[in-house]
């Protein structure tokens, strides 16, 4: 498909304010006219199922690294293609919640995958499909951790894993900013909710300038 439209992620850690992030630029991006979607890894039937089955507390049997690797791929091979490619195609912005550097990051730096095994796939099976930009919402785990406790939720198998496997992952998190500068914005996510929502939109909305994306008539959910 020909893709005329800007694709922007989230990327960071379980805690850091993606989902409110992602939630509050399409607002925004909506109300000024722009045609826009937002997208979780879980918002097709194959998602929800890899979700439920990677995120569960307990499993029969503990999961490979490269088990959980190969599903979330699934998933977001399926994503890819039911959702992000034909919104694209149309001229929409979309909004991620996550996608490949997650993968990187999670099974990659913080399961100890192969980080080439992990790009190679990702060219296989995605088409060398990457977010126009990408926002790294960086904040240290244990503020993370604090509010996630904060909001007395049952945390998920990965949410739940040992402190040093989340400090690798934001080790990973770092690494991947440092090697790709042009693509991800490194955005301080200890501040105030809504500070962090003001640079987001400054970013995004000069990133859409050199973009020469405009607002369209037609409003999407």
């Amino acid at each position: 498909m020909t893709r005329t439209g800007f694709f922007v992620s989230f990327e960071g850690l379980d805690g850091a304010g993606k989902s409110t992030q992602v939630a509050v630029l399409g607002a925004a991006l909506r109300a000024g006219g722009y045609d826009v979607i937002t997208v979780r890894p879980n918002d097709t039937a194959l998602g929800e199922v890899v979700s439920g089955i990677v995120l569960q507390h307990q499993l029969s049997a503990s999961l490979q690294p490269w088990t959980e690797a190969l599903l979330f791929n699934a998933g977001r091979v399926q994503l890819l293609h039911e959702v992000i490619l034909p919104a694209l195609s149309r001229g929409a912005v979309v909004i991620a919640d996550r996608f490949t550097d997650s993968t990187l990051a999670y099974q990659g730096g913080g399961r100890g995958v192969d980080s080439e095994a992990l790009l190679h796939l990702h060219r296989d099976c995605c088409g060398d499909e990457w977010p126009d930009l990408t926002v790294y919402l960086d904040l240290a785990y244990s503020v993370a951790a604090q509010r996630q406790h904060a909001q007395q939720l049952p945390l998920d198998r990965i949410e739940g894993a040992p402190d040093d496997f989340h400090g690798r992952v934001q080790a990973a998190f770092d690494r991947l900013a440092a090697e790709h500068p042009a693509r991800i914005a490194r955005i301080d996510a200890g501040r105030p909710a809504v500070s962090v929502s003001q640079e987001v939109m400054r970013l995004v909305q000069q990133r859409l300038r050199i973009a020469g994306a405009t607002p369209s008539p037609v409003a999407a959910g």
